[in-house]
């Protein structure tokens, strides 16, 4: 997993082609939590996390365009993983849990997050609430509200992609939005 790092690490302005590392937090229910009986799911989401293959992000620009590699879609970063899904249950409210995750992203060669890639690697499904970027150099808070229940990545032929709910995209959408793989 990724260290607990600063918030964001960077030259002036966070704006140099050097690695960032921006922090971030993801809201999910189990679902342990909602099914009390499903005491499998939880051992097993437990030895998935220790084998070192839980719940991973990517984020995708919704500012720069990676023509090389992917068809004219949103630059993509590295898989970056929930931090202390075995160790860690920090309640919100009954059932939902807050979790930290870093990403390793600069922006001036890789734009603003617009999109995120989230793969369920357990044996049991999630809901996920939210994913909140904060401090996210020339641009602030990120917040990708999925309200959405992801399932084994086994079960998908697909990336589960969620986008941010953006209050600057007011008819501007950049291509990559529009584009996510």
């Amino acid at each position: 997993m990724f260290g607990g790092g600063l918030p964001i690490i960077g030259g002036i302005g966070g704006l140099t082609g050097s690695k960032t590392r921006l922090k971030g937090s993801v809201v999910l229910t189990r679902k342990n939590a909602l099914d009390f009986n499903d005491l499998g799911a939880t051992v097993m989401d437990n030895v998935t996390e220790f084998l070192g293959r839980g719940v991973t992000c990517q984020l995708i620009s919704s500012t720069i365009v990676d023509s090389s590699d992917n068809g004219n879609r949103g630059k993509v970063s590295a898989e970056a993983s929930l931090e202390q899904w075995i160790t860690s249950l920090p309640f919100i409210t009954v059932g939902e849990n807050k979790f930290s995750v870093t990403f390793d992203w600069a922006v001036d060669k890789l734009g603003v997050p617009g999109a995120i890639i989230v793969k369920n690697n357990h044996a049991s499904e999630f809901f996920l609430k939210t994913i909140t970027l904060d401090n996210v150099p020339g641009h602030g808070k990120v917040v990708f509200v999925a309200n959405s229940w992801v399932y084994p990545q086994a079960k998908y032929r697909y990336s589960r992609v969620f986008f941010a709910n953006d209050q600057d995209a007011g008819g501007t959408e950049a291509l990559p939005r529009r584009r996510a793989p």
